[in-house]
């Protein structure tokens, strides 16, 4: 099974789970990069890179965990768009259309802590669950992500 993971996930390894502090968590993110079960978008690297820290160089570093762009997800992030024209304002939500759109081509599972919203929310408050269930892919917590790796610490 494959995982596409939000930018939310990476930012909760560092603050959560401190490498020095949980390190066999890191080990394992890293085994799963390396046996091509886990990966980011480019979106979400540039979403990191705004941060200017160590997550940064250490995402960008991994063999094998930023994905490409590609044609098939550039149409579904167009479709995104289309449908929900007010979900991406500036930086806010810029990199999540292109998270769904990865997933679904590669058809992974998302791996976000975002909570779905309910049927009335305005365009504009959508969240990747709500989103991703339009387009088949299913969306998941981080420690529902580590139940089904079988990680235990």
């Amino acid at each position: 099974m494959k995982f596409t993971l939000d930018t939310n996930i990476l930012v909760g390894l560092v603050r959560l789970y401190p490498r020095d502090i949980f390190p066999a968590m890191w080990s394992n993110i890293e085994s799963a990069v390396a046996a091509g079960e886990a990966c980011i978008c480019e979106a979400i690297l540039r979403e990191v890179k705004r941060g200017g820290d160590e997550l940064y160089t250490w995402a960008k570093s991994l063999e094998g965990f930023v994905c490409g762009v590609t044609e098939e997800e550039l149409a579904v992030v167009a479709e995104i768009a289309a449908a929900h024209p007010e979900w991406v304002q500036g930086q806010l939500n810029e990199a999540d259309p292109f998270v769904i759109a990865h997933a679904k081509a590669e058809k992974s599972t998302i791996v976000t802590e975002e909570n779905r919203k309910g049927s009335n929310a305005l365009g504009k408050n959508q969240k990747i669950p709500n989103v991703a269930d339009e387009h088949g892919v299913a969306a998941i917590k981080f420690f529902d992500y580590v139940r089904e790796q079988g990680w235990q610490f």
